[in-house]
């Protein structure tokens, strides 16, 4: 399996060493850069071009429009990007999942999940820190109307399956949700990347969220009376 390559956007020096050896504990995990601004991290990047790039949103604060553009050049690069947010800032991850962010970790439980998020993003997955899915997912409505948009052309048990694609959860555990098999709930994964035109979950869920389908509020399943 080839070394999965990752670089650090961290401002506190303490936090990118304790990282480091985190990350590093992780077979096959290598931290290739660390950076403590928004446009060192962009120099980074290009230089070591790695899979996954950890970002605290910190940065945000000290670069502004710079950090969103570094953001979105990540992404356009097709190095996933893991946000780290000191809150539960559910507008913070409605715009990185509408920039194509692949994970959003909060702070008090990085150390324990940062990991896990590498892994899934660099393979594609969307991955939500626990405290943050039990937010969203204790803000899932329970009605089911109509919407424009793409999404008008979910079915019901589509929708179902987006909105709990959005709190995080995994193929399995949306299966165990729903009562249905794993293989059932990847054939809707599918048929939704299709009908939205997303190249994959994270994608999805933002246009889920720009199109007003899931707020940073609550989630609004919308979608016409199909099964």
């Amino acid at each position: 399996m080839p070394a999965l390559r990752v670089v650090v956007g961290e401002p506190d020096r303490v936090v990118r060493a304790r990282l480091r050896g985190v990350l590093h504990m992780g077979n096959g995990v290598y931290v290739v850069g660390e950076a403590n601004a928004a446009h060192r991290l962009s120099d980074l990047v290009a230089r070591h071009r790695p899979r996954v790039a950890v970002v605290n949103a910190a940065l945000r604060q000290a670069a502004g429009a710079e950090f969103d553009s570094v953001v979105t050049a990540l992404t356009r690069k097709r190095t996933q990007v893991v946000l780290v947010s000191d809150a539960l800032d559910e507008e913070l991850l409605a715009r990185a999942l509408r920039e194509g962010v692949g994970g959003f970790v909060h702070r008090q439980s990085l150390f324990e999940e940062i990991v896990p998020a590498v892994r899934l993003v660099a393979a594609g997955h969307t991955f939500i820190s626990s405290a943050m899915i039990t937010r969203l997912r204790d803000r899932i409505a329970a009605v089911v109307t109509g919407v424009d948009h793409q999404l008008a052309e979910l079915t019901r048990r589509e929708a179902e399956v987006l909105a709990l694609v959005a709190t995080g959860l995994s193929n399995a555990g949306i299966a165990e949700k729903l009562g249905i098999g794993t293989g059932t709930v990847r054939s809707h994964l599918a048929r939704i990347l299709t009908k939205l035109q997303a190249t994959n979950r994270a994608h999805a869920v933002g246009i889920a969220y720009e199109s007003g389908y899931i707020t940073g509020g609550c989630h609004h399943q919308r979608a016409h009376g199909q099964a």
